[in-house]
Order: C-alpha cells, then structure tokens, then sequence
C-alpha cells in the first residue's frame, strides 16, 4: 500500500511539473501586440508583391509599412484599366475607386490616363448614388470625405443630404440594416463609421448613441458579434471601425462581456499571419484580413488621437507624383564675385522636390460582388454572408493578374517617413499588448507557477518519507 502512495505521489508531481512547464511559456509568449497583428497582415498581403483591390490599399496605407512606389503605381496601372474597360460604373464602382485612389497616393479628380472616367468625384456626385441602397449612400460619405472636394454645379446630391437621408435608414432598435426591420452588425458599424465625420450636423449625434447602444447590447460575451447567423470576424471588426470612430474604448466595459473587443479579434489571427472569417476556420482569409487590418490600424489611430483612417488631409498618404517646385523668382542668383571660401546663403537648390496630391489615380477591381465589403448595387447580402474563400493562398480576392511588379526590399523613403502616427511602437505610444491569450495570460502563468509548487512539494514530501 506503501509503495502504491509513493507511485501516485511521484505521477502528481510529474504531471505537475509538465503542466507547470508548459503553462508558464504558453501565458508568457502567446501574447501578439496590435503592431505586430498588423505588421504581419500586411506582410502577408505585399508578399504576393501586389495589391489587390481598393480595400487592401487602404489598410496597408494605413499600416506601420506603406507599399513601395512601385507596387502603388502597379495597382495604379490596374485600376486605370479598370476604368478603361468599363463604360457604364456604379455608385458604389466609384466610391470604392475613390477610396482606393487616395489609399495609393492617387487624384481621384485628375486621371489622365482613363479614356472617359478622368474625374471620379465629379461622376460619383452625378451618379444615382441616392436612390441605389444603403451601400451607396455609406461608401459615398466615406468617399466623399477622403479629401475636400469641389461639387460640381450639376451635382446629383449634397452630403447633407446623403447624411439625411443615411439617418431616415435607420431602424427601430438603432441600428442599419440592408433590409427588414430589424439592425445588422455589418452595416450598423460601417454606417456609424460613414457619419461619425458629421456628428456636429442635426440629428447625427442622436443617432450615433442609438447605435452604439445596440452595438454594445449585441454584443456576445466572447467579446464579438454575429452576422445574420454565425459569431465572425468581419462583422467584429466593422464593430470596430464604429466604436472607435465614435470616441468609445472598445476595451473598456461598455464593450467588455466576458472579453473586450479586441481581444476577440486577435483570437481570429492564423499562423501564416492574417485572419480567418469564423471562428471554427482552419485557414486565413482574404476578406477578413483586409477588413481586420484597417479596422486595427483605425484603433491605433483612436489611440493615438489620429482621428479617421479615411481622413487623407490631416493624415496623408506618399503620393505617387511628384512635382518639382518652381524656382522662387524673388530669390536672388548666387553671386559669382563671392568670395572664396565664403558660402553663399542663397546657393542652395532651390529645385526641390515635392509630393503633389493632386495628380494621381486608382482603380478598383471588377469584381464588386466578390470582393467587398457589403458593397453592391442592390441590397441583397451582407458581406458576411457572402464571404468568399481566397482566390490564392496568400489570401487576394478578385485581382489575377500576377504581372505585378513585385515590392522592394524596403518601402519608398517617403513611405517610410509619412505612416500618419501608425510608425510608432507600442511602448512608444503605450500600445496594449494585446493577443490571443493575453487577458489570461495571467492565470496561465498563476496554473504554471502552481503547478510547479505542487510538484515541488510532492517531490520534496515523497523524499521525506524515503528518508524516514
């Protein structure tokens, strides 16, 4: 009987001790930070040395590591024959465009090398985007608020009306949806998102805390949403996009259950570096890691004080053009009779260059239906329920053309110097560390360290008896 106590003894400790073991690295390195969520989503997208579509230049521009010149002016290249070979472009074809032009450092207003859509904004504020869902009106406030653009004298609409009309949409519960009466999570955060820009004009602000309410009663206790029908990351992260946007913390306990927010996006992250779309996904995909990598990029920003991700004036982009800046007729030329060895205050050169926003473009791919995030002419299907599985496995959606010119080794100086706040560390802006096993990192190091003194103890007591 002896013997038998001493061999269960000696198995309890040894368990103990392999737990303790790995329980303690598992709390201590399981932990991802947001930085590091986002530097491997964009890495996994430039590593095919391309951009895909409009949604992917918004969140790499976005990122810590813009794309280089050369994979910009690439999908700057796609996207005018896009425009190209497209003669009739909806609403919603011009307002995603619109975003992608400016994600890559692009004019929107001025593509010369288009046959007939030379001028995006102007079409898109001609366009029947008021009469053509709540997809339109959503992508054409986002659009629209890239830059500040002029309105045409012909134009279609106002944004005031686009915003009035946005807020009629909403439904009883507070929250938008693509039909029915009752609000959907998907188009809930990206409405909220399109009209947090304009919260100062009548009825917005009402409206926004409306939302924001639902949202936070929605919200499952693993910290995430559902869809029309399953928990997913696409709709966790449009949530994302609203919450910030909104000047709410979505680690704070309005939108903490049992987890907070972005802990629950962080638990869809895959190996290979990008995000699956639910949550019993084995692979990444393409949809989700786009939509996940702005909606990370836009917490930075809140964290930051950055304001939003589809601000391109007070958080630009590295333009594709770059204009040499005129000579100053009021300087004077360098004097030939100086003296030597004296340096002229005037000798420096004055042909300095510069970026010019104002001369470049983007296209989109043709493959709305595929490809986006809840755009579509007609309202039909959230972009969640029509997620579809990558057409590589590096997760691109829409674009085949892999002709592209493959990124450099590094990003363009002027990508490198304009990240709009996204370059800095966590440390350097206290940055949470955030990940999969973060908020239990804790505990798992607490069951390690115990686990340890349990196996200690039954050792040391085992040994005493020996002894004895």
């Amino acid at each position: 009987m002896k013997n038998i106590k001493q061999k269960i003894l000696i198995i309890l400790a040894t368990l103990s001790l392999v737990i303790g073991f790995f329980a303690v690295p598992a709390g201590v390195f399981a932990a991802v930070t947001v930085d590091e969520a986002i530097d491997s989503g964009t890495s996994k997208i430039l590593s095919t040395g391309k951009l895909a579509d409009d949604w992917q230049s918004l969140g790499v521009a976005r990122s810590n590591t813009p794309a280089s010149k050369e994979v910009r002016q690439a999908r700057y290249n796609d996207i005018v024959a896009y425009l190209n070979q497209s003669d009739r472009l909806s609403a919603t074809d011009f307002e995603r465009t619109i975003i992608g032009v400016v994600s890559i450092g692009g004019d929107p207003t001025h593509i010369p090398e288009a046959t007939t859509h030379k001028n995006l904004v102007e079409e898109l504020y001609q366009s029947n985007a008021m009469n053509s869902g709540v997809n339109a009106i959503i992508y054409g406030l986002l659009a629209l608020q890239t830059k500040e653009y002029a309105v045409p004298e012909n134009a279609n609409f106002s944004i005031q009306e686009m915003v009035d009309k946005l807020l009629s949409l909403q439904k009883a519960d507070g929250g938008w949806a693509l039909g029915g009466a009752v609000g959907d999570v998907d188009m809930t955060g990206m409405a909220i998102t399109a009209l947090a820009k304009y919260k100062d004009m009548p009825g917005v602000s009402t409206a926004l805390d409306r939302s924001v309410a639902w949202l936070s009663s929605v919200q499952l206790k693993s910290g995430g949403f559902k869809g029309w029908s399953n928990e997913n990351s696409n709709s966790l992260s449009q949530a994302l996009m609203a919450i910030t946007l909104t000047g709410n913390d979505p680690k704070g306990a309005l939108f903490t259950k049992d987890s907070d927010m972005i802990t629950a996006l962080m638990t869809y992250r895959t190996a290979d570096g990008g995000f699956k779309w639910l949550p019993t996904d084995t692979q990444s995909n393409g949809m989700a890691l786009e939509q996940a990598l702005y909606a990370l990029t836009q917490y930075k920003f809140y964290l930051n004080g950055s304001g939003s991700i589809y601000d391109f004036v007070n958080n630009p982009v590295p333009q594709l053009i770059e204009t040499p800046v005129e000579p100053d007729p009021s300087t004077e030329e360098p004097s030939s009779s100086a003296e030597p060895g004296t340096e002229d205050s005037n000798s420096s050169d004055s042909n300095v260059s510069s970026e010019d926003s104002s001369t470049t473009t983007s296209i989109s791919d043709g493959s709305d239906e595929n490809t986006e995030e809840t755009i579509s002419d007609s309202e039909g299907s959230s972009n969640v329920e029509k997620n579809t599985t990558d057409s590589s496995e590096a997760g691109i959606i829409g674009d085949t053309d892999s002709s592209t010119t493959a990124p450099s080794k590094e990003a363009d100086e002027e990508a490198v110097q304009n990240t709009s706040n996204n370059a800095n560390s966590d440390n350097a802006k206290s940055l949470p560390s955030t990940g999969e096993a973060n908020d239990y990192m804790f505990l798992s190091v607490l069951l390690g360290a115990s686990m340890l003194l349990v196996g200690v103890f039954f050792l040391a007591k085992n040994k005493r008896k020996q002894n004895n």
